[in-house]
């Protein structure tokens, strides 16, 4: 009872600890790796990340225009209130990293990533320190995001302006890391595991004292 007491705190100290520490970096690069398809179901057609809001564009808009440097495909995402206000990318069943193209940046640019811990971190242009963040539309900007704690993934990305106008413009997505489903499951039975070799231990170590 003591050891299975025991691995259960071990267990939910190790949770605790995890999600107290969990963070998401957020930094100037990436475009290097293969980029992803993007459409309207998400991206890989709906198999890595599925999308709501916003509207997939193949060409430029009055509200949006294709981000600077050439997009994969011939699409990008535009979030705004004419193009479907918030936009947002749900990873199934998440990732370690994801990197896009943030095109014609502006202050109000607005981006919320959502951990697979339920952490939320936010970013804007300045904050990222882009060397432009007045929209001008000659002018695009890689960016890379990372979930650093242990068993922890990225989930979602969210694309809004505040205050709301238009617009939001993304393309050239890549990631890494897509975790199996069974990896936070694997470890916390590993742990269990663990528990039942040491109350065996102890077993028959009592046995042949006895």
């Amino acid at each position: 009872m003591k050891i299975t007491t025991l691995m259960t705190a071990s267990v939910a100290a190790l949770l605790a600890s995890t999600s107290a520490q969990a963070q998401i970096s957020g930094s100037l690069g990436g475009g290097a790796d293969p980029f992803v398809s993007l459409s309207a179901a998400g991206l890989g057609g709906g198999s890595i990340a599925t999308l709501s809001g916003g509207t997939i564009y193949t060409a430029d808009q009055p509200f949006a225009d294709i981000p600077a440097g050439g997009i994969y495909g011939n699409t990008f995402l535009a979030a705004g209130p004419t193009s479907g206000s918030t936009a947002t990318l749900t990873f199934t069943p998440g990732t370690g990293w994801v990197s896009f193209l943030w095109g014609s940046p502006d202050t109000y640019n607005a981006l919320t990533i959502t951990s697979s811990l339920g952490n939320v971190a936010s970013f804007t242009a300045s904050g990222l320190g882009f060397s432009v963040t007045n929209g001008n539309q000659s002018f695009s900007q890689y960016v890379q995001f990372q979930a650093l704690g242990v068993g922890e993934y990225i989930k979602s990305i969210s694309f809004s302006n505040v205050p709301s106008q238009d617009a939001f413009e993304v393309a050239n997505f890549a990631v890494r890391g897509v975790p199996e489903a069974s990896t936070w499951a694997m470890m916390v039975l590993g742990v269990g595991a663990a528990g039942g070799m040491m109350r065996r231990r102890r077993i028959r170590t009592s046995v042949s004292f006895a």
